[in-house]
């Protein structure tokens, strides 16, 4: 009976130490510094965006360097034309016509910070930068017969939108791929914003 109540007294004051040794390994594993997945975005907003286009589709890799903190690099789809200016008097003797075309694809640079270690969802914050390249295509036409045109096009520039927002990635059973949705404000020109609702899947490694 001696023993094994020295047994019990034993194991009584080895708990303590057993959990603080399990809760340092926990703290000691490695996290996954990587992930890396795709997705489609929806811009919302009243006016248009060079960079921002009303849809695209997305691949992000990022790159962890705590639990909680990481950097981010994106490639989305941007090619598309805006207009932004027309000038047309009858009376005049030329009209004019304006156009922004941006370049294919657009990159982007972001931060973000996720709370929480559960295993289920993540809420978490990013701020960073979207540019993509431009340049303008302006038309100068005759208003009198024979109707001429003349097409001129200014150098490329970098266009940059400020991006700030959050969202939730979700894991799946097996704690590596996920689901992520996000909303982000897209600060333009004149401190124009437009919204844009991200939702994507990846994985973790």
């Amino acid at each position: 009976m001696t023993g094994v109540r020295v047994f019990l007294t034993g194991l009584v004051l080895a708990l303590p130490a057993l959990a603080s040794a399990q809760q340092v390994d926990r703290l000691a594993e490695p996290f996954r510094k990587w992930d890396l997945g795709g997705g489609l975005g929806i811009r919302f907003g009243e006016r248009d965006d060079a960079v921002v286009p009303a849809g695209n589709w997305m691949a992000e890799g990022s790159r962890y360097w705590t639990p909680h903190f990481k950097t981010s690099i994106a490639v989305t789809t941007a090619g598309q034309s805006t207009s932004y200016g027309y000038s047309h008097d009858p009376r005049a003797e030329f009209s004019t016509y304006s156009e922004r075309r941006t370049s294919p694809s657009a990159y982007g640079f972001t931060a973000g910070y996720q709370f929480f270690d559960n295993e289920f969802v993540h809420p978490y914050v990013t701020a960073g930068a979207r540019f993509a390249s431009a340049h303008d295509i302006i038309t100068v036409q005759s208003n009198k017969f024979p109707y001429e045109s003349v097409i001129t096009s200014t150098p490329e520039k970098l266009e940059v939108r400020p991006v700030v927002g959050g969202g939730f990635k979700s894991y799946f059973d097996n704690g590596q791929a996920f689901m992520r949705s996000e909303v982000l404000i897209a600060v333009g020109p004149n401190g124009a914003r437009n919204v844009v609702l991200q939702v994507g899947w990846g994985v973790d490694f």
